[in-house]
């Protein structure tokens, strides 16, 4: 994967802030990666005035030292003091290189997406806007599968099984047989009580 950094040390520049010296050798020195060198000559340049360029090329300095997390501040800093969209955008496109690199991806893509709005015709930050995009959407699938494995080991452990349902003891048949003997038992009873009591039984049908 191809992340490009860019330093801001052109003659223009360098020319426009003749009347600070840090800078200029800040800058020959980084040329000659001797990256901690430049970096105290652009901090006492900042000490002096705050500057967007001194910001942005200390930002450069760090990034060259792996000091990442300091570099990220630097560029935030030069972001905020920028005088230009194009100066803002190369400060922002340096922060989301580094969130990227750090597989801070959901960061990089906001950072890149804020960075290409403000020069949008700038085909790095879209290609580089495109790989986070990418590699965040790989990173997806995988959170995805582990989910659903997950959640029924969980489920086990944590809810007791269903009760099972009582069966009954007697079946269709056998509770049919028991009624038909409940309901013989009634009529012998029956019987026995109109012996004793003399009562005639009723008559079948209507004369």
């Amino acid at each position: 994967m191809k992340f490009l950094l860019t330093i801001l040390c052109s003659l223009s520049l360098a020319a426009s802030f003749a009347q600070n010296g840090e800078i200029i050798l800040g800058n020959r020195l980084y040329k000659e990666e001797k990256f901690n060198k430049a970096e105290e000559l652009y901090r006492k340049s900042l000490a002096k005035k705050p500057s967007p360029e001194a910001q942005f090329n200390l930002g450069n300095s760090l990034y060259k030292q792996e000091k990442n997390e300091d570099a990220i501040k630097a560029f935030d800093e030069a972001a905020v003091l920028a005088s230009t969209p194009e100066m803002k955008a190369k400060a922002l496109y340096n922060k989301a290189v580094l969130y990227h690199k750090a597989n801070q991806l959901n960061k990089a893509i906001e950072t890149y997406k804020a960075a290409l709005r403000l020069t949008t015709d700038d085909a790095e930050i879209r290609k580089n806007l495109q790989l986070a995009l990418n590699a965040r959407k790989q990173k997806q699938p995988d959170q995805k599968k582990q989910k659903p494995k997950e959640q029924p080991k969980e489920k086990k452990q944590q809810e007791p099984p269903p009760p099972k349902p009582q069966q009954s003891k007697l079946n269709k048949k056998q509770a049919e047989q028991y009624l038909k003997a409940l309901e013989e038992k009634e009529k012998q009873l029956q019987e026995k009580m109109r012996k004793k009591t003399n009562a005639p039984s009723q008559p079948q049908k209507d004369w």
